[in-house]
């Protein structure tokens, strides 16, 4: 259930990007036609408990390769990419700040599939990015994730990841930010601000994919 009239307040400002809407078991899928890093965003919120405050959450995706262009290259360097998945983390207790550190997620594929090496090139260009770690600051996001697009509870366990391990099937990133907002909160600030680190984000998962690329070639 929406607050106040929070997502039709989100479409209003992303109305002039909007190509298509479909409600989907996530949210909200949008298709956006833009020249940021994503075309697919997913709004959702979460009420808290005995409040009227929520978090909302964000998905971007971008496709960066489709079926049809994996070649050798890609595949072999697809199981490098598995690994440089990202989370945002905090560190201090009075003066607290944020990096980006290696995804739990890809701690969960390594369980599944040991060939999957932690690589911490991604979350290293982000926290060398000042314009994001900035944004960051500003926002203090409760969750932010970025990760290659791989649902580990569509798949059985070991065989359904290890067939898309040796066949993957494009390559996709994604990256989520979750927010805690109040009543007083400017949404429209908040939105592209979000945009803005979702942007920045995605960009530098595919360079920095298309550059381990390069090295596997």
């Amino acid at each position: 259930m929406e607050i106040f009239g929070t997502q039709q307040l989100q479409l209003e400002i992303l109305k002039p990007f909007i190509k298509s809407k479909t409600e989907t078991s996530a949210g909200l899928l949008l298709e956006l036609e833009w020249n940021r890093s994503f075309e697919k965003l997913i709004l959702s919120s979460r009420r808290m408990s005995l409040s009227f405050d929520s978090t909302r959450k964000f998905v971007a995706s971008h496709t960066m390769v489709k079926q049809d262009e994996m070649d050798e290259t890609w595949r072999s360097t697809f199981a490098r990419l598995l690994g440089t998945g990202v989370a945002l983390e905090p560190r201090g207790i009075l003066f607290r700040k944020y990096a980006f550190e290696v995804s739990p997620t890809v701690k969960k594929i390594r369980d599944i599939i040991p060939e999957v090496v932690e690589d911490d090139s991604l979350a290293r260009s982000l926290n060398e990015d000042p314009v994001l770690m900035k944004l960051v600051s500003e926002t203090k996001p409760t969750e932010f994730t970025a990760d290659l697009s791989v649902s580990l509870e569509s798949l059985s366990p070991g065989v359904g990841l290890r067939s898309l391990f040796t066949q993957p099937r494009g390559m996709t990133w994604a990256a989520e930010i979750e927010i805690y907002v109040t009543r007083g909160r400017g949404i429209d600030k908040v939105i592209t601000t979000i945009m803005d680190m979702m942007d920045i984000t995605i960009r530098r998962a595919v360079e920095n994919s298309k550059r381990l690329r390069g090295t596997a070639a």
